[in-house]
């Protein structure tokens, strides 16, 4: 009996192999493969910047205080995403140009990252300095390359690279120039702590401290209990050993734990200092 339908007409109809969507599993996997490697690699470099930083420019409590955590924050955001990402659109073994975007997507991410940790380091805390009755968080920024000139000589004219040292500052004795340095403090400027030409060592002010700064217990008021407890238990001192100053910071305040009879700072808390 005869076929009505020709193999060759059987052949027309019969469906071609689905190839196409194993071959789109496949580039997928290996978009992703790539991007998972470019994404670690990215974690590893970003954690060691991170590690780095968080270390030595802003330790402890002035993580939070002087902003380090939200730029930080923005430097994983887009540092650790947009090469991975970019790598997923791009990649295609056996692409000719894949090594070039690759190197693209690197030098991006290179120059993305390095303004990030210039913009860190701009913000970085440089002194802890005693003005009168607290401590002010002077930062990199705040330290023009001006004043820095004007103090040369005195061991300040240099912003520190170690992370933050501990100084003092002395009142102008002249009243003209108290007068413009607290107008400048009103229009947005630093105020005493910006100029490091009245920076002294903070030894020569203990008396000073010591007049000013509170018992322990009273950050009790404006702090829960526990946090209190924690913060003296990272201090390794007795609360009777101990007195706090307030510190005004970029981002909010902190307490400094100054020993009770030497004023020596012993721990700079994430406590806030007043109920505000």
């Amino acid at each position: 009996m005869q076929n009505p339908i020709g193999i060759e007409d059987a052949e027309a109809v019969a469906p071609a192999p689905q190839k196409a969507p194993v071959r789109a599993r496949d580039l997928l996997a290996a978009k992703a493969r790539a991007s998972g490697v470019h994404f670690t690699l990215s974690l590893v470099i970003a954690s060691a910047v991170f590690l780095a930083i968080y270390f030595i420019w802003y330790p402890g409590a002035l993580f939070s205080a002087a902003g380090g955590r939200g730029l930080l924050t923005i430097i994983f955001l887009v540092d650790v995403t947009l090469g991975p990402v970019l790598t997923f659109i791009v990649f295609k073994r056996g692409k000719k140009s894949l090594v070039f975007d690759l190197s693209v997507i690197a030098l991006v991410q290179l120059a993305a990252l390095c303004y990030g940790v210039h913009a860190v380091f701009l913000a970085r805390p440089a002194y802890i300095a005693f003005v009168k009755d607290r401590f002010d968080l002077a930062v990199a920024a705040d330290l023009s390359p001006k004043e820095l000139e004007k103090a040369r000589g005195s061991g300040y004219e240099r912003i520190p690279l170690d992370g933050p040292r501990v100084v003092a500052v002395r009142i102008p004795s002249d009243p003209e120039e108290s007068m413009r340095i607290a107008q400048d403090a009103l229009a947005g400027g630093p105020d005493l702590y910006g100029y490091p030409r009245f920076y002294r060592p903070y030894g020569e002010v203990k008396d000073d401290v010591l007049r000013v700064a509170r018992p322990v217990a009273e950050l009790g008021r404006f702090n829960a209990a526990e946090d209190v407890a924690r913060e003296l238990a990272r201090a390794g001192q007795p609360a009777e050993t101990l007195r706090f100053v307030p510190m005004r910071a970029t981002v909010r305040d902190l307490a400094v734990l100054v020993d009770a009879r030497t004023a020596a700072v012993v721990r700079i808390s994430g406590l806030r200092p007043w109920p505000y």
